[in-house]
């Protein structure tokens, strides 16, 4: 293994010479190659593959794949000479397995998110869907130009989204929670953070009228 630190020169191998291991247990999808692909278009390959000397992929299936869905001829590789036989079928599953370990700062990922939809760069390239750009309220003021339909026409319970900052979090979470109240039978709204909010709207806008 020493020997891998000491000397982890890149070395540039015909695509070919590389074979996936046979007892991969990390799937990939023809989306995922085809997202790794376009992020190899993107900003080129900025990450060699591990592979033993015999030419069996350790780490970068998926690349490997990407590599020759664009006919890629040469792709940059480390070899991880020394290697037991042990010691690479266990790194084919620490690779995947310790990457899964990691967790996101959503609120860190959400401003960084923002500024790339603001500056008009393709998103998809990050690999974060449509879905997942919405549960982080990425890209929610778009809802503001649908149209408004009668009232009669949509449900009389409505959703709103809204972006807060800091401390602005903790400040309405703590008007909430502390406006909340038991549910009434006769309160058709079974949210009981839907009635706290609006009491604490209601609250204010009687209080801004009175002014």
């Amino acid at each position: 293994m020493d020997a891998l630190i000491d000397k982890a020169a890149v070395e540039v191998w015909p695509i070919g010479r590389l074979r996936p291991y046979e007892r991969n247990s990390r799937r990939h999808s023809p989306e995922q190659i085809e997202q790794i692909a376009a992020s190899i278009r993107q900003w080129g390959w900025t990450m060699p593959i591990l592979a033993a000397d015999d030419g069996m992929v350790l780490a970068g299936h998926g690349r490997l794949a990407a590599g020759k869905l664009l006919a890629i001829a040469e792709v940059p590789v480390i070899v991880a000479r020394g290697w037991s036989d042990q010691q690479k079928r266990a790194y084919v599953i620490a690779d995947n397995r310790l990457t899964d370990a990691s967790d996101w700062d959503d609120e860190m990922l959400r401003l960084e998110l923002a500024d790339l939809v603001e500056g008009g760069f393709e998103i998809a390239l990050t690999g974060i869907s449509e879905d997942e750009l919405s549960k982080l309220s990425i890209g929610v003021g778009e809802l503001e130009q649908m149209p408004e339909l009668p009232d009669g026409d949509r449900s009389p319970f409505r959703d709103m989204t809204f972006i807060l900052y800091g401390d602005q979090w903790d400040t309405v979470d703590q008007a909430i929670r502390r406006a909340m109240k038991p549910r009434y039978p006769t309160n058709p709204n079974r949210s009981p953070q839907g009635n706290a909010l609006a009491a604490i709207c209601a609250e204010y806008l009687g209080r801004v009228n009175r002014d």
